[in-house]
């Protein structure tokens, strides 16, 4: 999707992830699971296989659980903070 953000150390085999999703540091994100639009996943979070993350929702745990609902202006917090992040990206030297 659009304004997505993988932190480091995360692992997805997802079948699906949706535009404005946040999916933090040492996630790993099981097979075949959807991510739907606007969710986020927190950071040493574990989402089991084939689980379905709905939208404008926050999920953490291991293994992941509904933690709170997002609010309506996810989409544009991710937008912003996406950009952000693109703007101020340096690598790491190799």
């Amino acid at each position: 999707g659009d304004h997505v953000f993988v932190g480091e150390g995360a692992i997805v085999n997802a079948a699906g992830v949706g535009s404005y999703v946040h999916i933090g540091k040492n996630v790993v994100i099981g097979r075949r699971c959807i991510l739907k639009d606007c969710c986020m996943i927190a950071d040493n979070t574990i989402v089991p296989p084939e689980t379905v993350v709905p939208s404008f929702t926050h999920y953490s745990g291991s293994p992941a659980v509904w933690s709170e609902n997002l609010p309506d202006c996810t989409q544009d917090v991710m937008i912003d903070f996406t950009r952000n992040y693109y703007q101020h990206f340096v690598p790491k030297p190799v």
